[in-house]
């Protein structure tokens, strides 16, 4: 019973592991991304958004209604294929 609470404590402060070649394959593969932040947009969607690009810097740019907005690549929560 120690030794679970110990390892509880480990899972909340995991890191999320994706990396551009990530980014890359999902554009490659017309994926989705889901984020919880967009740079300059009042309200952050709900849904995934599809990436369009990515530069070296980790800044992804995505469609969102036709207008272009940047994600940091750390913002990214999870990519779906």
């Amino acid at each position: 019973m120690f030794i679970s609470k110990y390892i509880k404590c480990f899972e909340d402060f995991k890191q999320n592991n994706i990396t551009i070649d990530d980014i890359i394959h999902c554009i490659n593969s017309d994926g989705y991304i889901e984020t919880d932040i967009v740079k300059s947009l009042a309200e952050n969607p709900e849904e995934p958004i599809r990436p369009v690009s990515v530069d070296d810097s980790g800044e992804i740019t995505v469609e969102i209604d036709g207008e272009l907005y940047e994600v940091d690549l750390e913002d990214v929560k999870k990519i779906i294929f």
